[in-house]
């Protein structure tokens, strides 16, 4: 499959967005969703949210990647990844209502939940 261009990411806008402490917040609240890592499993073996389910390259990811039901959290090192790999599944007939993209990556998420995680 072709990379979805960037045009293509602005017009598929029905995915959620959500801040790492918005993240963190409604997972302390009995939010569990099925986390999806969209980076290399080279990025990932350096660093990953510890509740991650599965890696999956944002230029291979397809609906059989996750589960039928239920929310699904997506994240790369900075967000852009996440969002074509919304962006792809939304186009594949995910619903989109189901999708979270984690705003800013794993970046925003070392920089605003836990500092300690290592860095690339």
């Amino acid at each position: 499959m072709d990379e979805i261009e960037q045009e293509d990411i602005n017009q598929v806008t029905e995915y959620n967005s959500i801040p790492p402490n918005d993240c963190l917040n409604k997972m302390a609240n009995g939010w569990s969703p099925w986390v999806l890592d969209v980076r290399l499993q080279s990025e990932n073996d350096i660093v990953k949210l510890p509740f991650t389910d599965i890696v999956v390259p944002h230029r291979t990811v397809r609906p059989d990647h996750v589960p039928l039901t239920g929310d699904i959290l997506v994240y790369c090192k900075g967000g852009v990844r996440g969002k074509k790999a919304c962006a792809q599944l939304v186009k594949m007939g995910i619903d989109p209502k189901r999708l979270y993209n984690l705003d800013g990556g794993i970046l925003r998420w070392q920089k605003d939940v836990d500092p300690q995680m290592p860095r690339y």
